[in-house]
C-alpha cells in the first residue's frame, strides 16, 4: 500500500515518513504541527472546522482554542506563512481553516515499508558502566523520522581522544564518559532545560534545589548552549520544586521548547557530595554522569563541565581560590532565595558577603534588583547611582548594562519616559558586544515599550524585532511571550487592531502555559477591547466569558475589578442589561474599599449602565467620581466617552450649561479623540448653531473616526450624526452614513438600528423590514423605539 507525498512552493510533505522538507532540508516539527499540515492538505477541497481539526490532530475534543491557535501559528511559521499573508493556510472566520495552495501529489512508500529507527547510543554514562537507553514509551512510528548516519571511522577516534582529553582535565572529579558523536547530545541550536535539583541532605542545604540548577544552567549557557533561564523554568513549573517525573517531560518540552531536559540530584554522605546529572533527549534516551567532591558547588560545576566536555565545548574558566569559591556559593544561595521569591533572605545573604573587588559590582547590582522587586524604589535608585558612578566599571561591562536597564525600569515605573529612554539607550550600547544576549534582549524590549509610550512606533518595531530574534535564539519562550505582547500593544497604539490579534493570542497562549495569570488577564482584557472596538461581538462574548470564569483565581483585587469592568461592558454591548447589573452590584460589594485609582473602573461601568438604563442623575455622579482619578488625556477614547455620557446626561436633565460642559471639551488638535469631536458637534447642535457649522463639526468627528479606523468610533459618530441629519430632513447624507455602517449591522445592534431609521424615512419597506428583523435579533433587552416599528408609507 502506498502513501502520498505532497509538494507545494518548494516544500514536500512525506506522509509515510512523517517528514516535512524544504528543498533539501528536513524541517524539525512536532507531531501535532505535522498532523495539522497533513490533514489540511488531505482535505484541501473544503474548509475544515476547528472541532474536526482538533479531533484529527489530538484524537480528542477537550483541547482549548489557544492550543489550536498555537499549532496553526507553528504550522504557518514552519511553512514560511503567517496570519497576515495566509498564503497556504487560510482562516475561515467563525469556522476553522482551509488549505489554499496548489498541491502536487505522487505516491510514495507506505508507513509499513519505512525501516524502524535504530536505537541510539548513550553518550554520557554513570561511573560504573554505560546506562542502556530506556525503551521508548511510544510506538516507533510516532518518533522522529530516521536520520541518516555516517560511518565515523577515524573521525570517531579523534572524537574519543578529544572527549578523553576533557575528562583528563577534570581527573579530580570521579566520572566516566562513553565516547560517541557529540552531536547526538548537546548541539548549539538545540534548546536545553535544567530542572530543579533533587537534594538528599540536611534541610540547611535545601537552597541547592534552585542554586545548583541555576549554576549548571548558567555554566552551559556561558559555553554557548541554548539554555532556558532559571527564572523562566521556575515560572513554567508554577513555583513547585517537587520531584518531576519523566512522564512530565513532554509537557515541559511543549511549554519551554526543550530538546534536552537535564535533572540533577545532590546527595550528602560520608563528608562528600555526590552530584548526578540525568540528561534525557526528545527520543527518550537517558544519559547519566556522576561527580563527587567535598564541596557541593564544585561537584555541580564539575558535572556541568563534563557535559560540556562530552559536547566538545570548552568549560568556562574562573578562579578556583577557596575565597572565590566561598563567595560563589553565597551568590548561588542568594540566587536560589531570589528564584523562590524569598527576597529578604536573599538580601541578608548578599549583605553578609565580604567586599571583594572581583564580586562587589555583582553584589551591589543584585541588592538593587531585590530593592526594585520589593518596591523600595528610592533605595534602588540610590544604589544604582552609586554603582553607575564607579569608574572601575567599564563602559561596556555587563554589570553596567544591567544596572542601566534596572534604572530605566525605575524611571518607566515613574512615567518618566524620557529618562527611561536615555537609560535604555545607554544599556543597549553597553550590552551590544554580544556577550550577554538575554540582557541585550531585555534592554531592547524595555526600550521598545518606552518608545511606544513616546509614540515612536518605528523605533519600537525595530527594538522588538531585534529582541525577538535574541529571545528565540536563546530558547527563552517566556521572553518571546513578553515581546509578542509588546508587538500587540504597539499595534493597538497604532490602531492596527487586526495586526495586534495574532501577537496577543500567541502571548496569551504562552502565558497560560507558564501559568502567569496576571499577564493572561491583562492581555485578555486588551483582546476583549480589540474585539469590542472591531464590533465583533460573536468573538468577544466567549472570550469575556472565559475571563469571567477565571476571576476567582486572580489574587490582585485591582486586576480583578478590571475583569468585572470588561464583563459588564461586554454584557451591555450585547443588550444583556440584567446580567450586567448583577456584575456591577457584585463589584460594588467586593471592591468598594479599593484605592481611588482602581475604583474608577467601578464608576466607569456604573456610569454606562445608568446611561443605558435612562438614569441621568446617576450618570453624572458616577462619571464625576471616575474622572477624579482618570488620566486627562484628550486622545484617550474611554475618557472622552465618559465626558460624552456626562454631557448627554446633563442635557437630558435640562441642566447643561456652558459652565458645566465646555471646560471638559479640549480644543481641537491632531491627537484629540473623535469622541470629543462628537461631543462638540452634539453641543453645537443643542446650542442652535447654524446647521452648516453643526454639519461641519459632525464631519470633523466622522473624519477623525475614519482616520483612526476603529469601527466602534465610526458607528458611534454615525448614530448621532444620522439622528441630526434625519431631524434636518437630509436623507441623502443619512443614507450615505447608513451605508458606511452596513458592514457591521449583522453583528452590532446600534449599527443595525441606524439602518432601520434611514430605511424607514426613505420609505424602503423591504429594506426597513429586513433591517428591523436584524435589529430585533441583536437587541437583547434593549427596546426598539415604537415609532421605528411602524411601516413607512409606501413610495
Amino acid at each position: 500500500m502506498t502513501a502520498p507525498e505532497y509538494s507545494f512552493e518548494g516544500f514536500r510533505v512525506k506522509v509515510a515518513e512523517r517528514e516535512l522538507w524544504c528543498g533539501d532540508a528536513l524541517l524539525p516539527v512536532n507531531r501535532h504541527v505535522f498532523d495539522c499540515i497533513a490533514y489540511l492538505i488531505e482535505h484541501r477541497d473544503r474548509a475544515v472546522g476547528r472541532d474536526e481539526l482538533v479531533a484529527a490532530v489530538w484524537g480528542r475534543v477537550e483541547i482549548t482554542d489557544g492550543h489550536l491557535n498555537q499549532i496553526i501559528a507553528r504550522a504557518r511559521r514552519a511553512l514560511d506563512d503567517n496570519a497576515q499573508a495566509q498564503r497556504l493556510i487560510r482562516t475561515v472566520s467563525g469556522f476553522g481553516y482551509r488549505w489554499v495552495s496548489e498541491v502536487e501529489i505522487r505516491e510514495a512508500r507506505s508507513a509499513e515499508e519505512i525501516a524502524p529507527r535504530p536505537p541510539e547510543t548513550p553518550v554520557l554514562a554513570a561511573t560504573a558502566a554505560p546506562v542502556a537507553p530506556e525503551a521508548p514509551t511510544q510506538p516507533q512510528a510516532a518518533q522522529r523520522p530516521p536520520v541518516q548516519r555516517r560511518r565515523y571511522g577515524w573521525y570517531a577516534v579523534i572524537v574519543v581522544l578529544v572527549v578523553l582529553a576533557g575528562i583528563w582535565a577534570l581527573r579530580s572529579q570521579r566520572a566516566a564518559v562513553v565516547p560517541a558523536p557529540a552531536e547526538d547530545v548537546l548541539v548549539a541550536d538545540k534548546a536545553v532545560v535544567v530542572l530543579p535539583f533533587l537534594v538528599d541532605a540536611p534541610s540547611e542545604s535545601g537552597w541547592l534545589e534552585l542554586g545548583a540548577m541555576d549554576l549548571v544552567a548558567e555554566r552551559l549557557r556561558v559555553a554557548g548552549l541554548r539554555v532556558s533561564p532559571s527564572r523562566t523554568v521556575v515560572t513554567a513549573l508554577h513555583g513547585t520544586h517537587a520531584a518531576i517525573n519523566p512522564s512530565d517531560y513532554a509537557q515541559i518540552r511543549d511549554v519551554l521548547g526543550a530538546d534536552l531536559i537535564i535533572q540533577g540530584k545532590a546527595a550528602r554522605a560520608d563528608g562528600s557530595w555526590r552530584v548526578e546529572l540525568a540528561a534525557v533527549n526528545a527520543a527518550g534516551t537517558e544519559h547519566r554522569i556522576e561527580t563527587s567532591d567535598s564541596d557541593a558547588i564544585k561537584a555541580a560545576r564539575g558535572a556541568a563541565d563534563l557535559l560540556l566536555a562530552a559536547a566538545l565545548r570548552e568549560p568556562p574558566r574562573d578562579g578556583t581560590t577557596p575565597a572565590a569559591d566561598a563567595i560563589r556559593e553565597r551568590l548561588q544561595q542568594a540566587q536560589a532565595a531570589s528564584l523562590a521569591n524569598e527576597l529578604e533572605r536573599a538580601r541578608n545573604i548578599l549583605l553578609a558577603i565580604p567586599d571583594t573587588p572581583e564580586f562587589l559590582p555583582e553584589v551591589r547590582l543584585r541588592l538593587a534588583e531585590l530593592d526594585f522587586r520589593a518596591g523600595q524604589y528610592d533605595r534602588a535608585t540610590e544604589a544604582l547611582a552609586s554603582l553607575l558612578s564607579d569608574a572601575a566599571i567599564a563602559p561596556d561591562d555587563v554589570h553596567r548594562g544591567r544596572a542601566l536597564v534596572l534604572r530605566g525600569n525605575l524611571n518607566f515605573r515613574r512615567s518618566d519616559f524620557a529618562k527611561a529612554l536615555t537609560d535604555f539607550n545607554a544599556a543597549v550600547a553597553a550590552l551590544d558586544a554580544g556577550t550577554a544576549p538575554l540582557d541585550l534582549c531585555d534592554a531592547l524590549t524595555r526600550r521598545g515599550l518606552t518608545r511606544v509610550a513616546l509614540n515612536d512606533s518605528e523605533g519600537a518595531l525595530s527594538d522588538y524585532g531585534r529582541a525577538y530574534l535574541l529571545a528565540e535564539q536563546s530558547g527563552d519562550r517566556l521572553r518571546v511571550a513578553h515581546i509578542e505582547a509588546g508587538f500587540g500593544q504597539l499595534q493597538i497604539a497604532r490602531h492596527r487592531l487586526e495586526l495586534a490579534l495574532p501577537h496577543l493570542n500567541t502571548a496569551i497562549d504562552r502565558y497560560e502555559a507558564f501559568g502567569v495569570v496576571e499577564r493572561v488577564v491583562t492581555l485578555r482584557s486588551m483582546l476583549i477591547d480589540v474585539y469590542t472596538d472591531l464590533l465583533r461581538w460573536s468573538d468577544v462574548l466567549p472570550l469575556a466569558e472565559r475571563q469571567w470564569q477565571a476571576r476567582e483565581r486572580i489574587g490582585d483585587p485591582g486586576l480583578n475589578l478590571v475583569v468585572f469592568n470588561r464583563q459588564a461592558r461586554v454584557l451591555m454591548g450585547v443588550g444583556r442589561y440584567g446580567e450586567a447589573a448583577a456584575v456591577v452590584a457584585e463589584a460594588q460589594r467586593r471592591f468598594r474599599d479599593l484605592r481611588p485609582g482602581s475604583l474608577r473602573y467601578l464608576h466607569d461601568m456604573q456610569a454606562e449602565l445608568a446611561a443605558r438604563s435612562g438614569q441621568p442623575d446617576k450618570v453624572v455622579a458616577a462619571v464625576d467620581a471616575a474622572l477624579e482619578t482618570w488620566p486627562r488625556d484628550p486622545s484617550f477614547d474611554r475618557y472622552a466617552y465618559l465626558v460624552l455620557l456626562r454631557q448627554r446626561a446633563l442635557l437630558a436633565q435640562g441642566r447643561a450649561t456652558a459652565a458645566l460642559v465646555e471646560p471638559w471639551l479640549p480644543p481641537d488638535g491632531d491627537g484629540v479623540s473623535a469622541v470629543f469631536l462628537l461631543a462638540k458637534a452634539e453641543w453645537a447642535a443643542r446650542q442652535a448653531t447654524a446647521p452648516d457649522a453643526v454639519q461641519a463639526a459632525f464631519d470633523r468627528a466622522l473624519a477623525r473616526a475614519e482616520d483612526v479606523g476603529l469601527p466602534v468610533l465610526v458607528s458611534l459618530v454615525a448614530q448621532s450624526y444620522v439622528d441630526w441629519l434625519l431631524a434636518q430632513d437630509r436623507r441623502d447624507k443619512a443614507a450615505e452614513l447608513a451605508g458606511r455602517v452596513a458592514v457591521w449591522a449583522n453583528d452590532d445592534y446600534e449599527s443595525a438600528l441606524v439602518r432601520v431609521k434611514v430605511f424607514q424615512l426613505l420609505g424602503s419597506r423591504d429594506a426597513w423590514r429586513q433591517s428591523l428583523e436584524k435589529a430585533r435579533q441583536l437587541a437583547g433587552e434593549r427596546v426598539i423605539p415604537a415609532r421605528l416599528t411602524e411601516p413607512p408609507p409606501a413610495r
